[in-house]
């Protein structure tokens, strides 16, 4: 590259509208002052990584060590309190096949390394998805800094999550172009199993047979070394991960699943619910209703994807499948982390309205939720619902930007 061309690539694109707003955000003082902010919100991160790790999976993982199934200890009421905090085993088995290591180690050191894994796994995944998405320096770098200061980063690495694992597998997409790698990096992703089906509901229809083979194949792999780690019988072993899910995951925010539950209980729209009220058991065929609504919503986008987008750059489809997950199945703020890939597409796309529509709610679900949430508004179940409206309206604005990217590259799912 000349000098001339890597000039050209710091600047803002010349062929690209004027756009006041964002043409600040990129100028040189704007991200510095973001940097610091960054810099910031990493510290604080890592700082409450450090003090809490709230759903850190080393409980489990120490359990392993020990060759205890920690599914049958959790389903069992945990008589022994040796799962700590809410480091509950809602994992698939892959994924605590590569946090054994970690349950080899004393909590403060594991909880250490952990956070330090989290910050590189975002920082590759924005690395990745500039990359894959084409954006320019400055863009990369606005792209990084808004993931960093937002509240879906600063949360996973606090908590203690799996969630940058999951998007990292996801981002390597860029670089992974064979079905081998593409399903292989599937297959991890599968570890948060409510993360890849409207994804894979949509291989599946384009008959992307070898990535979807593929992707079986880490799940199958953690699932039999265990079962030779442990003494647990097949079938239960099999079936623990999603009945560990089912008494312990709560709602979220956002999901056609809290708003079915919302729907068939009648709580009042302006009071707030506490999670018990969606954990607790429903009678005969209500229990049923979320899971139906999930996963009808996501056959439904699925096939719409399918139809409508033969045409269309995969870039623009990995963006809506991807966050279409965050519509269909339970997920907490900090698996929002993934509207990194409509932020990508907003960022690459020229000035428009639906441009503007996709900023203002990805800054909703990344910096203003949290003020439900400190207000405890986001439990009420008005909140849940326009929730879910705006993440609705938010993969709309990414669809309706499909035309509006010149892309240099061709990119297909």
């Amino acid at each position: 590259m000349n000098a001339s061309e890597n000039q050209s690539s710091l600047t803002i694109e010349p062929n690209r509208p004027p756009d006041p707003w964002l043409d600040w955000l990129l100028s040189l003082p704007a991200l510095w002052l973001g940097t610091v902010l960054a810099l910031i919100s990493t510290a604080d991160a890592i700082r409450n990584s450090i003090l809490h790790s709230l759903d850190f999976q080393w409980s489990p993982a120490r359990l392993l060590t020990q060759h205890i199934d920690p599914w049958a200890t959790y389903l069992a009421g945990d008589p022994g309190h040796r799962i700590l905090l809410n480091q509950v085993p809602n994992d698939l088995h892959e994924l605590y096949v590569a946090m054994l290591p970690v349950g080899y180690l004393p909590l403060m050191p594991a909880k250490i390394i952990w956070a330090v894994i989290n910050v590189a796994l975002v920082l590759l995944s924005c690395w990745l998805i500039a990359r894959m998405y084409e954006l320019s320096d400055r863009q990369r770098w606005l792209l990084t800094l808004l993931v960093l200061t937002g509240t879906p980063a600063r949360v996973t690495i606090g908590n203690g999550q799996v969630t940058a694992l999951v998007l990292a597998s996801m981002a390597l997409w860029a670089i992974a172009m064979s079905s081998r790698g593409r399903g292989l990096l599937l297959g991890i992703a599968w570890a948060k199993y409510s993360v890849p089906p409207v994804l894979a509901t949509f291989l599946l229809l384009r008959r992307r047979w070898r990535v979807l083979l593929y992707s079986l194949l880490p799940p199958a792999a953690g699932f039999l070394f265990f079962y030779g780690w442990l003494r647990t019988p097949f079938w239960t072993l099999l079936l623990e991960p999603f009945r560990t899910s089912t008494n312990n995951v709560s709602p979220g925010l956002a999901n056609i699943m809290a708003v079915s539950e919302i729907a068939f209980r009648h709580p009042p729209l302006f009071c707030p619910v506490p999670d018990a009220f969606y954990l607790s058991h429903a009678a005969g065929w209500m229990a049923v209703i979320p899971y139906l609504s999930g996963i009808a919503l996501a056959l439904g986008i699925a096939m719409y994807f399918f139809v409508c987008g033969k045409q269309v750059d995969g870039r623009v489809l990995m963006a809506c499948l991807t966050s279409a997950c965050l519509l269909c199945f339970k997920h907490q703020i900090y698996d929002f982390l993934f509207l990194m890939f409509p932020l990508a597409v907003a960022l690459k796309s020229g000035s428009s309205l639906a441009r503007h529509w996709l900023l203002g709610l990805i800054v909703y679900f990344w910096f203003v939720e949290r003020l439900l949430h400190i207000r405890r508004w986001e439990f009420w179940p008005a909140v849940v619902i326009a929730s879910f409206l705006l993440l609705l309206g938010l993969i709309a604005a990414t669809w309706n930007l499909r035309s509006c990217v010149r892309w240099k590259t061709d990119w297909t799912l």
